[in-house]
């Protein structure tokens, strides 16, 4: 994913989160939630975590995630920002 993706609609994908970080836990109560990226921050090592705010809050365990932190690989983009002003 090319350039900045803060205001776009991103789409959490347990199947990319299978196949880019195949160790890691999935989180299946995320898969398919859709949210707003608020921020990004590319690290050193070449990664990009993003910042999402969920459009409909997403239960975890025993409480209910309003904004989740992950790496952006892990999403599809379903809704890009407008840059034009």
């Amino acid at each position: 994913m090319g350039g900045s993706v803060i205001g776009a609609l991103l789409r959490f994908d347990c199947e990319k989160r299978e196949l880019f970080h195949p160790t890691a836990p999935l989180y299946p109560e995320f898969d398919g939630q859709i949210g707003l990226c608020l921020s990004e921050t590319k690290l050193e090592n070449g990664s990009t975590y993003v910042s999402v705010q969920w459009l409909k809050p997403v239960k975890y365990h025993d409480r209910v995630a309003t904004i989740s932190h992950f790496q952006l690989d892990n999403f599809s983009v379903v809704g890009a920002a407008d840059a034009k002003e």
